[in-house]
């Protein structure tokens, strides 16, 4: 097995397989940390770049894998390229060591996709380079955690607005989550998660503070762990054709308990919106309307 040793890590490519080592040291960023250790089928590298840098800022190698497979590619905003697993950067002195491994892992996958006998899974790949639930993560305003069905956001920091802190806490079904967003501190303004539900709709307008469905990062502090969770809880998140299927079974009439228990959970929801003032009186009758018209 070959190995090459970066500025916070070590990567290992065995022909079928690139697994990476992240280092613990306070030079790492927290991201990498927080990870540990992640593997990535050779058969999802679409691309290898490879820059050789120059003295001062050493080589860089960067995977691209294949569309839906990159559970970090869909988070954050431009400019943030840097945070993921799938860069390993070194000193000049080892540019050719890290060129030549460049180009094994582009041949280890070229080969691997042209004899691939069956489809990847896209989430399989995704769940490879994630935490494994359990996962808690902190910020100044309070912490989230996955357990694998659920995601509980608590609202206990010291950084926690008045309304976060009355409400202590609040749970959601990955049943009910549509996806998990990550949004990186810019400047001054602060860095969040948000928990994002089927069918329902947050006004773009609703400040952190008021904003029942994220968890606010202030500066570096939890910015990257934030991180980290989304990506961990899409690539367990059901795509949108298999939760399709249990709601065409609603509009036949065939609700299930669980599916039931899905629709008024999102009504609870709801209710807490109008209450709360996110939602007009229009938009709360309209909107419980469609969902009890699928009991």
């Amino acid at each position: 097995m070959e190995e090459l040793r970066g500025h916070h890590g070590t990567w290992r490519i065995d022909g079928e397989t690139v697994r990476i080592r992240f280092d613990s040291g306070r030079k790492v960023p927290t991201l990498l940390k927080s990870l540990g250790s992640c593997s990535v089928p050779m058969a999802a590298v679409r691309e290898v770049v490879f820059d050789r840098g120059g003295r001062k800022h050493g080589w860089r190698l960067r995977l691209r894998l294949a569309e839906g497979t990159d559970p970090y590619a869909a988070l954050g905003v431009p400019g943030h390229d840097g945070l993921t697993p799938l860069l390993i950067t070194g000193p000049h002195e080892g540019e050719l060591l890290a060129e030549y491994f460049s180009d094994q892992i582009a041949a280890s996958a070229r080969l691997t996709r042209e004899t691939l006998t069956e489809e990847l899974d896209p989430r399989e790949v995704a769940r490879g380079l994630v935490a494994r639930p359990p996962l808690q993560v902190r910020t100044a305003e309070g912490s989230a955690s996955f357990d694998g069905t659920r995601v509980r956001l608590q609202w206990d920091g010291w950084l926690a607005s008045t309304v976060k802190e009355k409400e202590k806490s609040r749970d959601y079904q990955l049943s009910e989550i549509e996806s998990v967003q990550w949004y990186p501190p810019v400047d001054i303004t602060e860095g969040y998660l948000r928990i994002v539900l089927r069918g329902v709709t947050i006004p773009e307008a609703t400040a952190l503070d008021n904003d029942l469905f994220t968890l606010a990062s202030h500066g570096s502090k939890g910015s990257e762990e934030t991180l980290l969770m989304a990506a961990t809880v899409n690539t367990h998140v059901a795509p949108a054709e298999e939760t399709g299927a249990g709601t065409a079974a609603l509009g036949t009439g065939a609700v299930t308990d669980d599916g039931g228990e899905a629709i008024f959970s999102k009504i609870r929801e709801l209710g807490r919106l109008h209450a709360e003032g996110l939602l007009t009186d229009e938009e709360f009758g309209a909107k419980k309307a469609q969902l009890l018209d699928r009991l």
